[in-house]
């Protein structure tokens, strides 16, 4: 943890031009990716919730670690900023409930798109809570990203495929409601990121977080056992738990130097970024319309960040 602790980003942050926090957030959600396919390794093996939980002890403990080295305070001066870090862990611990319990009460590809209303609904709270405008920009990086995601999933609510059976998912209804509720405290959680940019450490932040995840998990394994696995298990364990801890030290610092609508949209990349491994790594090709779908997303990132360097340019010039 000594080499993580003298990484200094801030350096680098003086050097890169004002879109850094959207780089954070490319870099963020793709290793975010990258952890999902480490976790596809040893799913057959090993249950979710116990992953989860063993990630969520990984990222607090990460963080303390961290924040102990370069002696930060665990429990931030100001009152304020501590509630809001407790809250987004009770988010967290909240919304692993719905989604663990609501996800199999739905098609997999009808829980995906429920998921990923989560940065919509971001930009909206964006707009509402932190006054940010919502421009041309937003508008048309929104369009892009839900049709990409559209595109990739082929919900059959939309698609036609009518491949599920009403008996198959009795419960559909109340699964996608759960689901529902669970992207509106992403959401709220992506807020308080942004909020907490200015006034907590990412790293404390990311500590909350982790205590917030292991909660929910070891919640979920009461109603279902504990599994033991072998070493290679535990070794897998250690890289999942390492990749998530970059990944949020990440996506904490990329709502600190960017919008939290725009930054939130970049949580699409996971969807392209995942049938990139598909192709390289597992060797399955995606069909037509997954294809058009990664482009529409990727378009998206491109305008979102082509936008920000114009207006850097522009008001470099006005200088």
């Amino acid at each position: 943890m000594q080499i993580v602790s003298r990484l200094n980003l801030a350096t680098i942050e003086k050097k890169l031009p004002s879109y850094i926090g959207y780089v954070y957030a490319v870099l963020s959600n793709s290793i975010f990716v990258l952890g999902h396919y480490f976790v596809q390794k040893i799913s057959k093996r090993f249950s979710a919730d116990q992953v989860l939980f063993y990630v969520g002890v990984q990222l607090f403990l990460y963080n303390y670690a961290t924040v102990k080295a370069q002696k930060i305070s665990c429990c931030p001066k100001l009152p304020h900023t501590t509630r809001m870090l407790l809250l987004r862990a009770i988010f967290g611990f909240v919304a692993g409930i719905f989604f663990y319990r609501g996800l199999p009460m739905v098609p997999l590809s009808e829980g995906i798109v429920v998921q990923m209303l989560t940065p919509v609904i971001t930009g909206i709270l964006a707009i509402m809570l932190l006054r940010e405008k919502y421009d041309m920009t937003l508008l048309i990086t929104t369009i892009l990203s839900v049709t990409g995601v559209l595109l990739i999933t082929k919900p059959d609510f939309i698609f036609g495929e009518e491949t599920q059976q009403t008996n198959e998912y009795p419960q559909r209804t109340f699964g996608l409601f759960l689901l529902l509720l669970c992207s509106f405290l992403a959401s709220f959680s992506q807020i308080l990121i942004k909020k907490l940019g200015s006034v907590s450490n990412a790293y404390n932040t990311g500590m909350y977080l982790g205590l917030g995840f292991a909660l929910s998990s070891a919640v979920c394994q009461i109603t279902k056992g504990v599994d033991v696995g072998n070493a290679s298990i535990y070794i897998w364990l250690a890289v999942i738990g390492l990749s998530r801890y970059l990944a949020h030290v990440l996506l904490n610092k990329s709502y600190a130097f960017g919008d939290a609508g725009k930054i939130a949209l970049f949580a699409y990349l996971q969807v392209p970024f995942g049938y990139i491994i598909d192709i390289f790594i597992v060797g399955r090709s995606p069909d037509f319309f997954s294809g058009l779908g990664s482009v529409s997303i990727f378009s998206s990132v491109f305008v979102t960040l082509y936008k920000q360097y114009q207006t850097k340019k522009v008001g470099g010039g006005t200088k």
